[in-house]
Order: C-alpha cells, then sequence, then structure tokens
C-alpha cells in the first residue's frame, strides 16, 4: 500500500495513452492507471456488454444478468433480461415519453407499460438506477474518492490477474476512514439527490435508515445516516488493452456489498438509426 496524500495528475499525451504497456513497463503507479482509466472512459460513446450483478440486499446477495446496449450522448439504453422464466425488454430515450421507460415481456404475461427508471417497480432491489449504469459514474465516483479524500486514501497496484478471459492490472483503493455520519436533509433533496452530490450510493443511505420507505421519503431538517465517502474498498480489474475496469469489486465495513463485471464488452460499435427504438428488428416491442 502507499499513501495517497499527494495525489499529482501528471499531463500525458494522448500518443503514450494509446500504448500502455510503453508507458507502464515493470513499474505499474496507481495513480497513473487510474487517470488512463479515466481518459479511456471518456472515450466512450457506446458500448454493448453482459452484465452480472452481485448485490447486497439486507442481509443476502442477490444475483442478476443482464445485456446491455447503451449510447452515452443523449443517454439511451436497451436492457433485456430473464426473472423467474420472464424474458423482459427495456428501452429508454432520453427526452422521450415523459423521460420513462418502456418495458414489455417476450410472450406472456404480455406486460406493455411505461414506468419512472427511478420508481419503486423499476428500482426495487437494485443498487443503482438505470442512469449509473455504464462507465461515467463508477469513473466519477473513484475521481471523487482521489481528489476531495486523497489524505484518507491508499493505493496499491496487485499485480495481474485474468478475470473474464481478459488480461487485467489489479487496482485497489482503500479508505479505512470509511464511516457513517449525521446528515440533515436540506430542501429539495432525496436520498438520491444527497447521494448523487456526495457522490455515495443511495440505496447504501436508505437501508441505514429502515424508517425511510423509499428514496423520496424525506422532510427538509430531517436527520439522516449516510456513509461518508462511497465504499470502504474498491477493487479494479483493468483490462490491460482497454484500460477500463471490466469487474468492480465494492466493500463496506461488514465486507463484499457488491460486484460489477461487463462480460463481452464492446467498445464504440456503430449503432443502426433506430438501434433506440421499437422498431428495430431483434426486439419485440409491440
Amino acid at each position: 500500500m502507499i499513501p495517497f496524500r499527494n495525489f499529482v495528475l501528471q499531463c500525458f499525451s494522448l500518443a503514450f495513452l494509446s500504448n500502455t504497456s510503453s508507458i507502464f513497463g515493470q513499474n505499474i503507479e496507481p495513480v497513473q492507471a487510474i487517470q488512463i482509466m479515466t481518459q479511456k472512459a471518456s472515450e466512450v460513446k457506446t458500448t454493448i456488454y453482459d452484465a452480472y450483478m452481485h448485490e447486497r440486499i439486507g442481509n443476502k446477495f442477490v444475483d442478476k444478468t443482464s445485456f446491455f446496449k447503451i449510447n452515452v450522448s443523449p443517454f439511451k439504453i436497451y436492457v433485456r433480461e430473464s426473472l423467474l422464466g420472464i424474458h423482459i425488454e427495456g428501452l429508454y430515450s432520453e427526452g422521450y415519453n415523459e423521460n420513462k421507460m418502456l418495458i414489455s415481456t417476450v410472450g406472456f404475461p404480455w406486460i406493455h407499460t411505461l414506468l419512472d427508471p427511478r420508481g419503486k417497480k423499476v428500482r426495487n432491489n437494485h443498487h443503482h438506477t438505470i442512469y449509473e449504469t455504464g462507465f461515467e459514474y463508477f469513473v466519477s465516483v473513484i475521481n471523487e474518492l482521489l481528489t476531495m479524500h486523497r489524505d484518507e486514501i491508499e493505493l496499491s497496484y496487485d499485480g495481474e490477474e485474468t478475470k473474464l478471459n481478459r488480461n487485467c492490472y489489479k487496482i485497489t483503493i482503500t479508505d479505512d476512514n470509511f464511516k457513517y455520519i449525521n446528515y440533515t436533509v436540506q430542501p429539495g433533496e432525496n436520498l438520491s439527490s444527497i447521494a448523487k452530490r456526495l457522490f455515495i450510493n443511495d440505496y447504501m443511505i436508505l437501508e441505514l435508515n429502515p424508517h425511510i420507505d423509499f428514496y423520496n421519503d424525506v422532510k427538509p431538517g430531517q436527520e439522516i445516516k449516510i456513509p461518508n465517502v462511497y465504499a470502504k474498498r474498491m477493487i479494479l480489474y483493468l483490462d490491460k488493452d482497454l484500460m477500463l475496469p471490466i469487474q468492480i469489486d465494492i466493500y463496506d465495513d461488514k465486507g463484499l456489498y457488491a460486484g460489477y463485471s461487463y462480460i463481452n464488452l464492446i467498445i464504440n460499435p456503430a449503432f443502426s438509426w433506430n438501434e433506440f427504438n421499437t422498431t428495430f428488428k431483434d426486439y419485440h416491442f409491440r
């Protein structure tokens, strides 16, 4: 471990960023690796991947596997998953359908409806909404940890490891000062807006406050418990070729809190004009 007390980002040219092997040689610098990851994530415009999500809900872990297509800006997403043997498709395009998500089942029971992506029916038993899907969210969280909490952070490069049949750099970010603190809700805030502003997880806040029913069930002046940072430990497995995380493991004071794997990852594929439209040939919206 090395104390992260003097966080200084060096300026690298894009020519060097294109060849991480020549930059690193035999000496991997965690700060440098994260800077390159940030640069690479900023270049992601579209993605396709299978996501494996391993999240602690209450006292047990819930596993979910979903297929995603994402257009970063404007934000558009197609998701496909199976739940209790029922195949479900979701489609969201920023600015359309009153910013609601179209949900449809493939066959019986023939559900076809528009739902709020932040509402209970979509959000139930998920650590995140669709808006936190993809690389941009976790990269922003990591950069917040490394800039605003640099005197508390320790970084380590833990060698190379194979994940999802890909050669990876293993980078660990640790904050032993992770704790729960009191917070007073301000006018206009809910759990999600608090989490977004402070770069913490709103589902964690919800679980810390069992008297709160849902994310918008708070009032100004109410005192709640929140984590002071996103996690006690984050382990990143950076694909050596892509320099993007294909697996992220997140720990709190109890141990493993969540794990996210990006399988069969394709960066910046070219989508057809109707890829995020109900008319696309491979979809089953009616």
